[in-house]
């Protein structure tokens, strides 16, 4: 099983090398290619991914087929739709590859197992939800009703200094909230 998995899981919070080598054997390994859907709105998040290699981008679709790009997701992070994947519902958005990319996925099945089992990992999966999804939803709340077109731009930049090598700009254009030509007027420093 991958290094940078175990790094990942240790590094969110210790377990017990038992419990570890379990938990490492739930997870399975993909490779998928650019533009794959892990998830599409509509269906249940069944997985938790972690994610080896690759950009990844959240969107939620509008009645009028509109695209809003709603996160992005690079190497070494986690990648599923929270809400979806602990209800067990429906997802309000989907995910999307935007490059070739590694992943290591466990299903809900085998975590909510493995949560039952051990109280090692039952407090890893707490630190997991404070640091990557109560902590995230928080800022991006915040910078949509405080900050400026700027300053959300730098902002991202700051997060994801490689962003614009890798993902549209119209697909961060979206994800601040914004129009492409903004964007462009604030790239330029018209802005």
């Amino acid at each position: 099983m991958s290094q940078e998995l175990s790094q990942f899981l240790l590094a969110i919070f210790p377990l017990p090398r038992n419990v570890l080598e379990e938990v490492l054997g739930a997870f399975q390994y993909w490779e998928y290619p650019k533009n794959h859907y892990l998830l599409k709105q509509g269906r249940p998040c069944s997985y938790l991914y972690f994610l080896k290699k690759g950009a990844v981008r959240y969107i939620f679709t509008d009645d009028n087929g509109k695209e809003n790009n709603v996160w992005f997701t690079f190497e070494n992070d986690v990648v599923t739709d929270a809400t979806s994947f602990v209800q067990q519902q429906p997802a309000f958005e989907s995910i999307q590859l935007l490059e070739e990319s590694e992943l290591y996925g466990i299903h809900y099945d085998d975590l909510s197992n493995l949560l039952q089992q051990h109280h090692a990992f039952a407090l890893w999966y707490i630190k997991l939800v404070e640091q990557f999804y109560i902590v995230q939803i928080e800022e991006r709340i915040f910078d949509l009703q405080f900050l400026s077109a700027r300053e959300r731009y730098e902002k991202l930049l700051q997060y994801f200094p490689t962003i614009t090598n890798r993902v549209s700009l119209g697909h961060i254009a979206s994800y601040l909230n914004i129009t492409q030509e903004t964007l462009s007027r604030i790239r330029a420093g018209k802005m």
